[in-house]
């Protein structure tokens, strides 16, 4: 019954046929050897799934991924059954280990988590990746992966170069504090995310609280964002703070000459601790939308300098800073045969990314 769900769906796409509203969110991703994954968060009613195992109120996240020889796999992600409201789903997939990722935002009373579930083998494994003092809110989390090559030695002194598959995740949060905050998982050495360290980015660069005037709108803050940094595995982030009234673009990187692995080598130590320096850094875009609930997106140039783009029911709208102050706030129209969403958000990434 849930094939023949899907696969009227799919067709009535194709078809051309008036799209139907979802009741729940749906995110795919297209993994490097071809195989396609499918994932859904929302009641087992809305998913059509409502049976022995779940109550048609009950809400969880279900998966499924469709190889090229044909085979397919799913099911309902481990620990996801429940009352709370599962969202905010992202989805990555690491060609060297084979690995797929979910990250989601779990709500529950008082509080929201950030969940990760990562997929090795045909073994789900699902965790927490933030609790945090007070009542913590995690808002607009996204992740990455890119692949540092690291040079150490053996216990023979040779050289020996190992490329590995880094995680970092982003997200905006608000506790006893309201920052944006980073945390690298190393997968090829991470068994669980329960040692893994996270870092507010502020206190990362030495932000200062400055004179506080009219608080800043919601969407030039919200946001942070992570991009690649060229293809040598450099990853560099977004982010504003409102106490010092000021967006950082920030280089990431890891120790890459570690010497021989071991407890005496503080280098050694050290790999996992990010080095974080500034590239550009402006104050803090104004002209951005105080609605919070509009998602902005920051497209970093190759001069490191942002672009913000958003969009509303008419126009895509984008500010830019050109090293200087940032610009009015520009639109594109868009209309159902020349300029649909995606193609306007294509001109702003292709301007910002040349410039």
């Amino acid at each position: 019954m849930k094939t023949a769900l899907r696969l009227s769906l799919f067709a009535a796409l194709l078809l051309g046929a008036a799209p139907l509203a979802r009741a729940y969110e749906e995110k795919s991703l297209l993994a490097p050897n071809g195989t396609l994954y499918v994932v859904r968060a929302g009641s087992a009613a809305d998913l059509g799934i409502a049976g022995n195992y779940a109550r048609p109120d009950d809400n969880l996240i279900e998966w499924s991924s469709l190889a090229q020889d044909g085979s397919q796999n799913f099911g309902v992600l481990p620990g996801t059954i429940d009352s709370s409201v599962k969202h905010n789903l992202t989805l990555v997939f690491d060609e060297p280990s084979g690995t797929f990722l979910v990250l989601w935002k779990q709500e529950i009373s008082l509080v929201n988590l950030l969940r990760l579930g990562i997929l090795q083998g045909n073994q789900w494994k699902v965790s927490d990746l933030l609790p945090n003092v007070g009542f913590p809110h995690a808002y607009n989390p996204s992740m990455m992966i890119t692949h540092p090559v690291v040079h150490s030695l053996d216990a023979a002194g040779k050289d020996v170069f190992t490329r590995h598959s880094l995680l970092s995740i982003i997200w905006w949060e608000e506790s006893n504090q309201s920052l944006a905050r980073y945390a690298p998982i190393f997968l090829d050495e991470d068994a669980s995310t329960d040692s893994v360290q996270i870092y507010d980015l502020p206190a990362s660069v030495g932000a200062v609280a400055g004179p506080q005037g009219a608080p800043p709108p919601a969407g030039a803050y919200q946001f942070p964002e992570l991009q690649t940094d060229g293809p040598g595995g450099g990853i560099l982030a977004s982010f504003a703070d409102p106490g010092s009234g000021q967006h950082f673009i920030v280089r990431i990187n890891f120790p890459t000459d570690v010497g021989t692995p071991g407890p005496t080598n503080a280098t050694w130590l050290r790999r996992r601790v990010p080095i974080v320096g500034i590239v550009e850094s402006s104050p803090i875009a104004r002209l951005a939308p105080i609605d919070g609930t509009v998602a902005v997106t920051t497209f970093i140039g190759s001069g490191y300098r942002p672009t913000l783009a958003w969009r509303d029911a008419t126009s895509v709208h984008f500010l830019r800073f050109d090293g200087t102050k940032w610009s009015d706030v520009n639109s594109i129209a868009l209309d159902d045969k020349t300029m649909s969403y995606d193609h306007a958000m294509a001109l702003v990434q292709d301007m910002a990314t040349k410039n």
